[in-house]
C-alpha cells in the first residue's frame, strides 16, 4: 500500500511538473523543486493537502498573469514573464511541505495540517493581494505609517489588494474542506477551522507587510526568505489557533 501510494506520487507530480512547464507557469528549476515539494505534501499529507497546493499554484499563477503587459509597464510585473523557479516554489511551499511530514508522524493531531492550509493560504493571500492591489490598488499605503505610497513599494497595501487576498485565502480553507468529504483528513475542516485558516493566512500577510514597511532588505533572495517566513508565521497562527480551540 506505501509503495503504490509513493509511485502515484511521482507519477502525479510528475505529470503536473510537465503540465505547469508547457503552460508556461514555472522555469526548468521550477519543475524540479515543484516535483520534490508536490511529492511530499501528497505523499505524507493526503489527497487533501495536494488539492490545497494545486488551487493554490492554480489561482496564485492566474493572479500573476492577469492584467501582466498592465504590470510589466509600471515595473512591478514577476520576472521571466511570470515563470517560476525553485526558489519560489521552496519559498511559498516550503512550509507545507515540512507540515505534511510532521503530519505523517502526528496522525491524531489537528494541528499540522491546519499549519499545512494556513501556509498556503498565506502565500495565496500574499500574491492575490500584491498582484491585484498592482493593479487596482487606487490608493496605496504603508501598513505603518497609513502613508499614501507609489505602486509597488515596500510594505505598501491597498484595500482592494487586502480584500481579493482575504478572499483568495478563505476559497483556499474552503477547498480544503470541500475536499475533505472526498479523502476524510484530520477534522480541523468545519466552520472555526475555516476561520482560523483565514485568519492565519491574514497575520501572516501583515508580518510580511510589516517587515517591508521597516525597510527589512527586499533583494532576490531575502525576498524568498521572507515569503517563507510569513507562510512559516502564517501556518503556525493557523496551526495554533486549532491546537488552542480546535476545530
Amino acid at each position: 500500500m506505501e509503495l503504490m501510494h509513493l509511485i502515484i506520487s511521482a507519477v502525479v507530480n510528475a505529470a503536473l511538473a510537465a503540465a505547469s512547464f508547457a503552460a508556461g507557469a514555472v522555469d526548468a528549476s521550477g519543475v524540479i523543486g515543484g516535483f520534490i515539494l508536490g511529492f511530499l505534501i501528497l505523499f505524507f499529507g493526503g489527497w487533501g493537502s495536494f488539492a490545497i497546493l494545486v488551487a493554490f499554484f492554480v489561482l496564485g499563477s492566474a493572479a500573476t498573469r492577469l492584467g501582466y503587459s498592465r504590470k510589466a509597464a509600471l515595473g512591478v510585473a514577476q520576472e521571466h514573464k511570470g515563470r517560476r523557479g525553485a526558489r519560489h516554489a521552496f519559498a511559498n511551499c516550503g512550509a507545507a511541505a515540512i507540515a505534511a511530514i510532521i503530519s505523517w508522524f502526528y496522525p491524531n493531531a489537528q494541528w499540522p495540517l491546519a499549519f499545512l492550509a494556513g501556509a498556503f493560504a498565506t502565500a495565496l493571500f500574499d500574491t492575490v493581494s500584491s498582484e491585484i492591489g498592482q493593479l487596482y490598488g487606487k490608493h496605496p499605503f504603508l501598513i505603518t505609517t497609513f502613508r499614501p505610497v507609489p505602486v509597488g513599494t515596500d510594505g505598501a497595501v491597498s484595500v482592494e489588494g487586502t480584500a481579493a487576498g482575504l478572499a483568495a485565502g478563505a476559497v483556499l480553507a474552503v477547498i480544503g474542506w470541500l475536499f475533505s468529504f472526498v479523502e476524510p483528513m484530520r477534522p480541523w475542516y468545519s466552520p472555526s477551522g475555516i476561520l482560523f485558516v483565514t485568519v492565519g493566512a491574514f497575520i501572516g500577510t501583515t508580518f510580511e507587510s510589516i517587515l517591508g514597511a521597516a525597510g527589512t532588505p527586499r533583494k532576490r533572495l531575502n525576498n524568498e526568505l521572507l515569503n517563507f517566513l510569513n507562510t512559516v508565521v502564517g501556518g503556525a497562527a493557523a496551526g495554533l489557533l486549532v491546537y488552542l480551540f480546535g476545530a
